[in-house]
């Protein structure tokens, strides 16, 4: 058999270097050059298989060739079926159709029945969505995938519609798969039915419409949408939720009209929900929020101050930093002050567009109202945001320190993982890097600190 798969193989090349004008009509194809695919096609050795099915996908039209190719079918292995039905839907002729969506129907092996719900996406149409739906709750992962994947890829003016008919009354599992098929979509005409959704009583089917708008949306919607934020859990849920409606604030270019915008959504909500809401305020940020938030934050009631403080720490930049500090000074409550502390250290240390040099001194005046050994922990670590000689000298002394000398080591080498920052400094790192040879106990920051002298490289870990 090897002999006559390598003479199909030369007969191949042949074919396709020959000029137009002797015999390379590949839409009339000889019965000897279809006989030889076919051959390739039910051969078990990869590359042969290989070859064949190149030529199914590219080089033989018109649909007596593929039914002779669907023909073969039947006759191969799983594996073997699987591959042709991935030509096929390649080819993109729906003369394959009937026997794909017989395979899907009364097929028994899954990986088969996978490759032709995968096909159905180039093969089908909409007569076709019922039964990739219906696959959607399938007990095989990957006839899901594969079902779902064919959704997003079918072609018609009703597709979406029909999606989004079928979605109100399916079970939790596939109406989420439908609301990310109708995302991958773009179909922003079935913005409604997003909206509609983000209030159901399945977590799952609430996070992917509120992604949905989240990528889709507009303006108009984000008032619909926070009724959906204030069902969302408290934890992961909630805070994507957030994070939809701030993507969409994020696309309003100016940032007074984002403010309004979302004030103007606010007041929507019922007055004592509003608090709830204020996580989300301090996601979008802006300059007209600032008064807003930190308003609350310096008020009489306590719950609402605490709300308010979690919301300045969310900020997109450094702006509500001042307003931070004031809160952390005036703060009678020991833990309120802690909370307000360590919101400014993570806003005064976010890398957004201010220099290195400004986010050093913030880390320099967060080290001058520290008051604990805990908080001046903090202020060590969140220094390696800044990529900067002068945090080194502001960190070195911190070594000499048992109790902040290790947090000060590890610091160190993050800054001094900055090539930029450590090559024009040479000398001055390397003498701090031998001090934290000497002090450090993490066999790792010595490590990379040996390194980092040599002018080697050093990768992270993969989380």
């Amino acid at each position: 058999m090897a002999p006559r798969m390598w003479q199909c193989l030369i007969v191949l090349s042949v074919w396709f270097v020959l000029p137009p004008t002797i015999s390379r009509a590949a839409d009339h194809p000889s019965d000897e050059f279809l006989q030889m695919i076919v051959q390739l096609i039910g051969n078990s050795d990869r590359e042969f298989r290989a070859a064949g099915l190149e030529q199914v996908r590219t080089s033989v039209k018109g649909v007596p060739a593929t039914k002779l190719f669907v023909a073969q079918l039947p006759k191969l292995d799983s594996a073997g079926q699987a591959a042709l039905l991935s030509a096929l839907a390649d080819r993109g002729d729906a003369a394959a159709r009937p026997a794909v969506v017989e395979l899907v129907t009364v097929g028994r092996d899954e990986q088969v029945r996978a490759a032709a719900l995968a096909a159905l996406g180039s093969l089908g149409g909409t007569a076709d969505l019922p039964l990739l739906i219906k696959a959607l709750s399938s007990a095989s992962a990957v006839e899901r995938a594969a079902a779902q994947q064919s959704l997003v890829q079918t072609k018609g003016d009703t597709v979406n519609k029909k999606l989004v008919a079928e979605s109100k009354s399916a079970a939790p599992a596939v109406k989420t798969a439908l609301l990310e098929v109708l995302t991958i979509r773009r179909a922003s005409d079935e913005l409604p039915a997003f909206l509609a959704a983000v209030t159901d009583d399945n977590a799952q089917v609430r996070a992917a419409a509120l992604s949905a708008l989240g990528q889709l949306g507009h303006p108009e919607q984000i008032a619909g949408m926070l009724a959906g934020v204030l069902k969302s859990a408290k934890g992961n849920e909630r805070d994507n939720a957030e994070k939809d409606v701030a993507a969409i604030c994020s696309r309003i270019g100016n940032e007074d009209k984002r403010g309004s915008v979302l004030i103007d959504a606010l007041n929507t909500v019922p007055v004592a929900d509003r608090d709830e809401l204020l996580s989300l305020v301090g996601r979008v940020g802006g300059k007209k929020l600032i008064s807003f938030v930190a308003d609350i934050a310096a008020g009489d009631d306590a719950a609402r101050r605490k709300l308010a403080i979690d919301a300045l720490s969310k900020w997109p930049d450094a702006s509500v930093a001042d307003q931070l500090l004031e809160l952390i000074s005036r703060a009678t409550d020991a833990a309120e002050r802690h909370l307000a502390f360590q919101a400014y250290v993570k806003i005064a240390a976010a890398r957004d567009g201010r220099s290195d040099k400004q986010r050093l001194d913030r880390m320099k005046e967060a080290m001058k109202v520290a008051q604990t050994t805990e908080e001046q922990s903090l202020v060590i670590n969140r220094t390696r945001t800044a990529y900067d000689v002068e945090s080194l000298r502001f960190l070195l002394p911190f070594v000499d320190q048992p109790q902040f000398a290790q947090g000060a080591c590890e610091t160190i080498v993050e800054i001094a993982h900055h090539r930029e920052v450590r090559d024009p400094n040479k000398a001055e790192f390397d003498k701090a890097l031998d001090k934290v040879i000497e002090t450090s106990k993490d066999p790792v920051v010595i490590d990379r600190a040996k390194r980092y002298q040599r002018g080697e490289t050093w990768e992270r870990p993969k989380k």
